[in-house]
């Protein structure tokens, strides 16, 4: 099922780069996996400048992500608890990213810099929980993302509306593995390790204090 997402994400890739090649005539589409991809699709599409969603936040996270050399090895005797690679991930969800504003510029909804902020976000859970994802990271690796965003972005509205989306994708995916796995004391530490996307799901702030204790 997640393995499906992540082929998904890449043929939508492909798919809106077709719908886009007689649509701009720019090579933004060229930059997918990128930082430089923002700055082309502010310059060349749509400019929402230095607060916008493109600048403001797509291009400064991507260059602190990128930055961010993530711990690869799981704890130990934590078994293949958390099989997501960190720096797999990182890379993975760039490229969604990037792929889900080919989409929203391939679309017919209306392009202004509201609109494009609004389906930006929108699209960030399904790219964290894609192939590797969000919840399969080690709870150090998950602290690294979370120290990674600035506090002001972290505690608006819509950072915790997307912490809280991408939770209840966790909790879903902790059950499907759950369900899935014969062993049962990998489907305790599993149950224990869901309680923490629930406890996301139902309140992120609860969430977000986890990252600023680990700073």
């Amino acid at each position: 099922m997640m393995r499906l997402r992540g082929l998904l994400c890449l043929g939508s890739w492909l798919v809106t780069g077709l719908l886009l090649a007689d649509t701009y005539d720019d090579d933004c589409a060229e930059l997918i996996g990128s930082c430089e991809y923002y700055e082309c699709i502010d310059q060349e599409r749509l400019s929402c400048g230095d607060d916008g969603y493109a600048l403001g936040y797509g291009k400064k996270y991507c260059e602190r992500f990128s930055a961010i050399d993530f711990q690869e090895n799981a704890p130990p005797f934590s078994g293949d608890l958390y099989p997501a690679k960190g720096n797999e991930w990182r890379d993975n969800v760039r490229s969604c990213l990037q792929v889900s504003m080919e989409a929203f510029f391939a679309s017919d909804d209306e392009k202004d810099c509201s609109a494009l902020r609004t389906f930006a976000f929108d699209s960030h859970p399904a790219c964290y929980t894609g192939a590797p994802t969000f919840c399969e990271l080690t709870p150090e690796n998950i602290v690294r993302v979370g120290l990674t965003i600035q506090l002001n972005d972290l505690f608006k509205a819509e950072s915790q509306k997307q912490i809280r989306d991408t939770a209840r994708i966790c909790v879903t995916q902790m059950d499907e593995r759950i369900d899935a796995e014969s062993r049962p004391w990998m489907r305790f530490k599993l149950a224990e390790y869901k309680k923490i996307w629930v406890l996301a799901s139902a309140d992120p702030r609860l969430f977000l204090s986890l990252f600023r204790h680990g700073k």
